[in-house]
């Protein structure tokens, strides 16, 4: 019998556990995310780290009020004190409810401890983090990333974890574990559980592969694409609502990316711009039966590569399903395809503005219909367009830090300093850039002011903080009061790149491949990379807008004129906060 089989069965007796009658209801739910209305992207995962980061967490190990006494009630058959073990096939029992480990298994961290720094904090001792596991199959695991292994070197029996080597996005042929697909859905909800309750965390080791430093996306895309596919085929069951419901009890918070199966899609996938509402977003609560009701295709979703999205120049663009035989059918011109539409066989070169939408058939079984919109030319307003520059930055304009790293390009983020540091790196996003040397983003985030100063410039990010250097480190420290704020050089290579230097210490700004971060050397190095400089280009014929400071909330038209408070906008392109948005 294969897992995705047992797992009904075994829901149908976990419903004994004693905290199982303690199942949320809806109106219960909303009370407790209703601080989550309104938002969206990063303000919505900063609102769901301060609600899932109050908790009050279990001792860690053997005997009661620790983590095996939690697993009584998390993990455990009521029928039979099986305890579940998700990581092989081998078979667990409970002797009885006195906290004591079991013989052959081990406290599983899935999301591994290694990757931060152990027991510093509460995500050693989290059971949304911590699982019964097979002692065997804990060990061929590791603390190696979570993805999809290609070529694997061990396997803890059918259904259950593979161990070996895969890409990690750009990262290839790395180690990684991949869990049964019985289970894909349950591990990737507490890695997003991790990603964001424990979002300030310094990620090291082979963290890196799977995330990167900052309080958002934490995710490197390539795992939140993943996550977000076994999100939809390894749909919540009635195991893990009951076991999200136990934890409750025992901890007091919930992870609600269960409570809100698409929850993560509004955090990193296609509803980033829907405004999030858990008053009406479909949930697993005991009396919302809109999830249930939901049929899940027996055929997966095509994908699209490159993804949809704005693009200077014309693309190739591939249609893949993951579900083994079959055949795509697509349409050009926004209609819903079907089986007698074109049939796909090759790359569509897309020169245009165009809507592709796609459907994979298996037999008389098909997909839901995918859709990806294209624009090719110029940006639409509201997004950000930079060029890479090969001369000395004009001062008072917004550029891009951007390293080469080997063919993936990484742009610098503003510091995000540890929980008690005034201080950080500077780490980053990976961008795209065009054959046209350019770089579009729908966010500023990552974008540096260089202002004018003496003999150089002053670097300010998009949080409005100037930047400053200890001769001592190789962090970067922000400040907002400028006369602290060290002013630094910019000196064009012979390869195009550029030598930014701290006049007040002579360190200078190089990304290193090793840290996945860039940081303010005291001496150059061959390992490490300069960066490039994007400048901020016009988009749609608009010009940078540079405007006074402001109340935030002030909204201005581009003739300078304040608009009034609490009036309707008329469609058009106005200026908050030094910022452009368009009114549609």
């Amino acid at each position: 019998m294969t897992m995705k089989h047992l797992k009904p069965l075994l829901a149908a007796v976990i419903l004994g556990l004693g905290t199982s009658a303690h199942a949320i209801d809806r109106n219960a739910l909303i009370q407790y995310a209703s601080s989550l209305k309104g938002l969206k992207k990063e303000a919505l995962k900063n609102e769901l780290y301060n609600i899932m980061k109050q908790k009050s967490v279990l001792g860690y190990g053997s005997g009661m009020g620790c983590t095996w006494d939690g697993f009584w009630y998390t993990d455990r058959v009521a029928s039979t004190n099986e305890c579940i073990n998700r990581y092989s096939s081998a078979k667990f029992y409970f002797t009885g409810h006195d906290g004591r480990s079991i013989s052959g298994m081990n406290i599983e961290h899935s999301f591994p401890k290694s990757w931060w720094g152990g027991d510093k904090n509460d995500g050693y001792k989290d059971l949304f983090n911590l699982y019964p596991s097979d002692s065997k199959a804990n060990n061929s695991k590791s603390n190696y990333a979570m993805g999809i292994v290609t070529e694997v070197t061990s396997q803890s029996g059918e259904g259950y974890d593979k161990v070996g080597y895969g890409d990690a996005g750009s990262r290839k042929h790395v180690r990684l574990w991949e869990p049964g697909d019985g289970f894909k859905g349950e591990f990737c909800r507490s890695y997003m559980y991790m990603a964001t309750t424990y979002q300030y965390l310094n990620f090291t080791s082979e963290g890196l592969n799977q995330l990167e430093n900052g309080d958002y996306p934490t995710l490197q895309q390539w795992s939140s694409d993943l996550f977000r596919q076994w999100n939809g085929q390894d749909r919540v069951d009635d195991v893990e609502t009951a076991r999200n419901d136990a934890v409750y009890e025992l901890q007091h918070n919930r992870n609600l990316f269960i409570d809100y199966p698409y929850l993560c899609e509004y955090v990193w996938g296609d509803s980033m711009d829907v405004a999030f509402d858990p008053e009406t977003s479909i949930t697993t609560a005991s009396d919302d039966s809109r999830y249930l009701q939901q049929v899940q295709p027996k055929v997966d979703k095509p994908v699209f590569t490159p993804a949809a999205g704005t693009y200077s120049e014309a693309q190739e663009v591939a249609i893949t399903c993951s579900t083994p035989d079959a055949v795509i059918y697509y349409t050009l011109d926004g209609s819903e395809p079907t089986d007698a539409d074109t049939r796909y066989t090759a790359a569509i070169t897309v020169d245009k503005d165009m809507t592709i939408r796609a459907v994979a058939y298996v037999g008389s079984d098909k997909s839901v219909v995918a859709t990806a919109n294209y624009i090719i030319g110029d940006s639409p307003a509201g997004s950000f367009l930079f060029t890479k520059i090969t001369a000395a930055p004009t001062a008072g304009k917004r550029y891009l830090i951007v390293a080469d790293n080997g063919g993936q390009h990484i742009a610098a983020k503003p510091v995000n300093p540890s929980k008690g540091k005034s201080y950080g790196y500077l780490y980053g996003q990976e961008v795209s850039v065009s054959a046209a040397s350019t770089i579009t983003l729908a966010d500023d985030v990552p974008a540096f002011t260089f202002e004018a100063a003496a003999d150089g410039y002053y670097l300010k990010d998009s949080k409005g903080r100037y930047y400053y250097q200890d001769a001592d480190y190789n962090t970067f420290t922000p400040t907002t009061d400028l006369a602290k704020a060290d002013i630094w050089t910019v000196t064009v290579n012979d390869d195009a790149t550029f030598s930014i230097k701290s006049s007040d210490t002579n360190h200078v700004i190089q990304y290193s491949p090793k840290y996945k971060s860039f940081a303010a050397y005291k001496e150059a190095s061959a390992d490490n990379i300069y960066p490039m400089l994007f400048e901020e280009t016009a988009a749609n014929g608009l010009d940078g807008i540079h405007t006074r400071e402001a109340a935030p909330s002030a909204v201005y038209s581009l003739q300078g004129q304040r608009m009034p408070e609490g009036v309707r906008l008329s469609r058009g392109v106005y200026v908050r906060g030094g910022k452009k948005f368009v009114v549609k």
